[in-house]
């Protein structure tokens, strides 16, 4: 399904553009009257996308429902969600109306969180708003179309500061499944000590790992600083990199461009704080320097529950969705992550440019 916004001429344009690219019937489209604004209210997330959402699914028969017909949904047809520039991105706190449940766990009762992750959560019970939710879909090897048990949707942004960047994002996915995706890893290691961060640095020494036995040539800093600027970063198709809060070093260099298709990701709590501007956090500026793909957060999400690198690049070396390698990898729903890129890309051949020695995966 292609969700855009109707209130934005951009979104209709855009929608259309990747329904011809990617050959999805248009009766998948589906337009809302939503504010074009980034952040919303938890009640404008219920009345003009949520609610709207949910009367679609019954009134096209995608959701199996109970013969009470409420929620939660017992199967869906449709599984992956486009969500188009002009969606609105994230909710904003906000203090619970009644008979909403607010849960309170480790994290507490935090109500904000991306709109993406809380319609991954469409055919479930809406009472509840408080807290994450976990993800039946972390660490899955299968693909979501093999999946029992109640539906989850698999939510992905075709988002960025210019139109023609989601044009581009869009038309790289779909050329780079046909070419594969060859050039070089670079994984920027932060050297944190203390127990609450060691984690990160783990993700990404693990991803190191797998990424040589799969034959990708890998650039890696152990070191605390980041790339600096200046730093030849040739051939990127892969970046993983955590702990700065703003794009730096070879990214601010107005000539560094990545290879086409590459997937792009820093790991900070606010990398995805917004999506306008090229200068702003790290996935729109990442996107604005040619990455097809990057995952980010909206709010403050936890480490412990930002989606793990290593369990990301997993799946996508071995075949997965962009959206089924990051909800793998993802340990809780209706909080604060985004898959920014086209959901559905995938079955990419993945190897060395200079050489094309690498293994190729699919």
């Amino acid at each position: 399904m292609v969700v855009y916004n109707r209130q934005a001429p951009d979104s209709v344009a855009l929608a259309y553009f990747y329904a011809k690219a990617r050959q999805i019937s248009f009766d998948h489209l589906v337009g809302l009257e939503c504010s074009n604004e980034e952040e919303i209210s938890r009640e404008e997330y219920n009345q003009t996308i949520a609610e709207p959402l949910r009367k679609i699914f019954q009134d096209r028969s995608w959701w199996v429902l109970p013969k009470d017909g409420q929620l939660p949904v017992r199967g869906s047809r449709i599984h992956f969600v486009a969500l188009i520039r002009g969606v609105p991105l994230k909710i904003r706190a906000s203090t619970p109306s009644p008979g909403e449940d607010v849960d309170n766990n480790q994290i507490g009762s935090d109500n904000k969180a991306s709109v993406d992750s809380e319609l991954s959560l469409l055919g479930m019970p809406s009472t509840r708003i408080g807290g994450p939710a976990n993800n039946p879909y972390f660490q899955s090897f299968k693909s979501i179309l093999e999946v029992k048990g109640p539906p989850i949707l698999l939510v992905g942004r075709l988002d960025g500061p210019t139109p023609d960047i989601v044009r581009r994002m869009i038309t790289d996915a779909v050329e780079t499944e046909k070419s594969g995706l060859w050039g070089r890893a670079y994984v920027d290691s932060a050297n944190q000590k203390g127990a609450d961060l060691a984690q990160g640095d783990m993700w990404l020494k693990n991803t190191v790992r797998d990424l040589r036995r799969v034959g990708i040539p890998v650039v890696y800093d152990t070191e605390s600083a980041l790339f600096p600027a200046g730093f030849p970063m040739n051939d990127c198709i892969l970046y993983y990199g955590w702990y700065a809060g703003g794009a730096t070093g070879p990214f601010t260099d107005p000539n560094f461009a990545f290879a086409r298709g590459a997937v792009a990701i820093h790991i900070h709590s606010f990398s995805a704080s917004t999506l306008r501007s090229a200068e702003a956090n790290w996935v729109a500026p990442l996107l604005s320097k040619g990455a097809a793909a990057s995952l980010g957060n909206v709010y403050e999400p936890y480490l412990q529950l930002t989606t793990q690198i290593d369990l990301f690049n997993d799946r996508l070396i071995h075949g997965f969705t962009l959206a089924e390698s990051a909800y793998m990898a993802t340990r809780v729903l209706s909080w604060m992550g985004v898959v920014v890129g086209d959901p559905f890309t995938g079955r990419m051949r993945t190897g060395s440019s200079s050489t094309r020695s690498g293994r190729k995966t699919r």
